[in-house]
């Protein structure tokens, strides 16, 4: 693991965490998921709380794009998912690509439920329609 990865990922992490002085009876509102070469890390995450937000990191040296069903747009609690995700077609997905070490974070909060999703993982950006992988993870979004 390169020292530049595991400085971006800890600063993306406090920043998420900013703010957020827990208890052990607390459930956590922010999660951080790695884009790793074949999984991600963890590849449930879960929140909890009105103001809940997701991160994603890619530690891949692939492209990455964040790929939601069209049918959970209404499970995100903002009426805009610019600039983060549009909605294309049958799925919202990320309008950035991420690169090496480039993070990407939820519009907005998600109501409670559990929500699937894929990373799409190419070899370049203008591949980003064609992905050689295809990484399913899902959010489970409590009260």
């Amino acid at each position: 693991m390169r020292p530049f990865q595991i400085c971006l990922f800890l600063v993306t992490f406090l920043a998420l965490c900013v703010g957020c002085a827990s208890t052990p009876t607390d459930e956590r509102s922010h999660a951080v998921v790695q884009i790793n070469n074949m999984k991600l890390a963890p590849e449930v995450v879960e929140v909890s709380g009105s103001e809940n937000t997701i991160a994603w990191t890619n530690w891949t040296r692939s492209t990455a794009t964040v790929q939601f069903p069209a049918s959970i747009a209404s499970a995100f609690n903002c009426d805009e998912l610019r600039p983060q995700f549009v909605l294309s077609g049958d799925r919202i997905e990320s309008v950035s690509v991420l690169g090496d070490s480039e993070s990407l974070t939820t519009p907005c909060s998600l109501k409670p439920g559990s929500y699937d999703y894929e990373v799409w993982l190419s070899e370049r950006p203008s591949d980003r329609e064609n992905p050689h992988l295809k990484i399913k993870g899902r959010i489970e979004v409590g009260e």
